[in-house]
This record gives structure tokens, sequence and C-alpha cells, in this order.
């Protein structure tokens, strides 16, 4: 089951903080006064006295015209907040729950969960179930993505990562950002952004690669919950784009400019085909889809494809040996991409390649 979408998925569904890479301290957004009663800083009085509700050290209050009103750790003596918080995080975090409450959610931020052992960014709930979102503004490793990911899929609780300005996809897709990629029918491969800078949302989807072009995406900005749910629900369904004649040309001439150069991987490939005396613009045609492919691959797809072109017309191994060789070039030149099947994409993807190979025609 997909549990990061389903929070967007049904329109009738019903804290971490961190180290702030310019300042020494640890930012909280509320705060224990002496009774044990929660406070939000903005509503925070200077004379009182405030304590973490995770250490129980002593807090300040931090204010000014730039920066999000919080508390802060007078050294970085909490074990609790151990992640990167900028200004955008803080205000993000803010205006995501506020939106959510607008659309009929009950929110929080920063309320510790002792089954997932996490402080999840905002915790959203209706009548129906409770579930999770991370803003990520900082960098944050595949590891770790993973481990949170999986905290929330075995407690069977909806997660939703919105990425910030720091994961902005530009022409190319990276490990960084590809972590965060969801699919589905009506969108294709998205990513859901909050820009603090519009307070609003953006999604990207239709998201698709090719070799030797640019990446492919659509661009919408939505300014509440509500409409960006609505799109979600639509019945339409995002297909690759076939690959245009002017595209092709591009492609073919970024091909020759390769096998000229014949430099790495692609002299590789070229060598590979010599000692069986043939050249590698025989199987050029193979080597380009007629229509775009997952954003998930780390870099050109003729990589990949050359090892099973080479063991099908070098008759190396059997039909069902081919199968199972070419998921694993696949795989092997894939992003990690841990909230979609990996597996099921590679082998969708295998059985249209090895479809037109069988059916191929040579230069």
């Amino acid at each position: 089951m997909n549990f990061q979408g389903t929070i967007l998925n049904n329109y009738n569904l019903t804290s971490d903080n961190c180290v702030f890479s310019y300042r020494r301290c640890f930012f909280v957004l509320r705060a224990q006064n002496v009774n044990g009663k929660l406070i939000w800083a903005n509503e925070a009085l200077s004379k009182e006295d405030y304590y973490c509700p995770s250490c129980h050290k002593k807090l300040i209050i931090k204010k000014g015209n730039l920066k999000q009103t919080h508390f802060a750790h007078i050294k970085k003596n909490c074990e609790s907040y151990s992640e990167g918080e900028t200004d955008e995080h803080l205000k993000g975090k803010l205006e995501i729950a506020n939106l959510f409450e607008k659309a009929g959610y009950r929110s929080e931020l920063e309320s510790y969960d002792e089954v997932l052992r996490q402080r999840p960014d905002i915790i959203i709930q209706n009548e129906f179930k409770k579930s999770v979102i991370e803003f990520q503004c900082a960098a944050l490793s595949v590891k770790k993505m993973k481990e949170r990911s999986l905290g929330y899929k075995k407690a069977k609780i909806n997660f939703l990562w919105i990425l910030g300005q720091h994961y902005l996809l530009k022409k190319k897709m990276t490990q960084q950002i590809a972590k965060f990629l969801l699919w589905r029918s009506s969108l294709g491969y998205y990513l859901i952004y909050y820009l603090t800078s519009k307070k609003k949302f953006r999604l990207l989807y239709g998201i698709q690669q090719t070799d030797y072009l640019p990446l492919k995406y659509r661009t919408l900005e939505f300014s509440s919950v509500v409409s960006l749910k609505e799109f979600f629900v639509q019945g339409n369904s995002v297909r690759f784009l076939k690959i245009s004649n002017g595209e092709r040309v591009i492609q073919l001439k970024a091909f020759e400019i390769e096998k000229l150069r014949s430099q790495g991987k692609f002299r590789n490939i070229q060598i590979k085909w010599y000692l069986v005396k043939q050249k590698i613009e025989k199987f050029r045609n193979l080597y380009f889809s007629n229509n775009y492919s997952p954003p998930i691959f780390v870099t050109k797809e003729l990589y990949w494809k050359n090892e099973v072109i080479y063991l099908f017309f070098e008759k190396k191994v059997s039909s069902d040996q081919l199968y199972y060789k070419a998921i694993f070039e696949c795989e092997k030149y894939m992003f990690e991409v841990p909230i979609i099947d990996r597996e099921r994409i590679a082998r969708t993807h295998v059985k249209i390649f090895l479809d037109s190979l069988k059916n191929g025609r040579l230069d």
C-alpha cells in the first residue's frame, strides 16, 4: 500500500525541532511553563520561565523581525532535536498546519509519538484517522528517510513528505530528490512542495525522462488543501509522452558526439562490441525508446540496455535468464525510491524493452 499518498487520495479524509544552521542553539515552538502547561512561543511572556518538553532544560525566547518567534536551548544538549531547522521550516510547519485546519483537520506541531518514538513535524487528524506530515527543508540521507517512512508504515500511519525550497526540481533528477518520488495513475510520478514565499503548495507531476533530453514535468500551484485534494481525485490519467521527431534528432546528434569522443562508459560499450566484431551504431535504434521513461534512472538508460542487447544478440543466455538479467541491470542503474515499488517498475519497464528488442530494427 502506498501510505505516502493516502492523505490526499480521498477527498472525505478526515515535531520535530532541530539545530538552526546559522546559530548555535536549538529551536522549539512550544515549551512548558512552571506549571507544566504547553505554551506557544508567540504567546509566551518574557518574564516567565519555560522548559523543553523533552529534556526539561530551561529555554530562552527568541524574537526578531526576520525569523519566527521561538524558544531556544541555551546549549546543544537536547537529543530529541537533532536536525537542521531553518526559518523556512519553522514558518512552513505553522502555515501547513493552518491550511490543513482550514480544510477541517485538527493539527498538532512538535508532538512526540510514543509508539513511533518520533516527533513528526505535523500530526493531522479528523474523525477517521491520524496522519503525519514531514516538511523537509534540510538535506536528509536516504537511510534516514527510509527509517522514518518505515516507522510510519509499520505503525500503519498515513504519511506525506512535503518538500521545501532546497529540493526544487530543475532539468535533471538527483538521488536527493528522487527518494521522495510518488506515483499515482492520475498524476504519474510526482512531488509536492510548500513554498513559504508564496504560501502555496506546488505540485510537480507527470515527471519523466529520457536519454540526452531534459526532464519533462507539469507544474501547478494551490493556495488551499481543498483545491489540492480536488485535483488529486480527478479521473484523468498521465501517460509517458511520445518522443517527437525533433527530440529524436537531438538524441541522435548527442549519441554521435559521444561516439566520436569515445570516453568513459561509452568507450567501454564500444570496446565490448569491437571485441565481437560489431559496431555500436548498428544497435543505435534499440537504445532509444519511442516514449519517455520513469524519472528514476541515475544515468543514461542505454548503458543497462546495452548489457541486455549484447546478451540477446550474442545468445549468451536463455529467454528466462535474459528477463531476470535485464531486471538486474535495469535496477542497477536506478535511484533508491523508498516510497514506490522499484522492482515493479523495473519488471514493467523491462518487459516493454524486451518486446521492442525482439521486434526491433537494426541500422
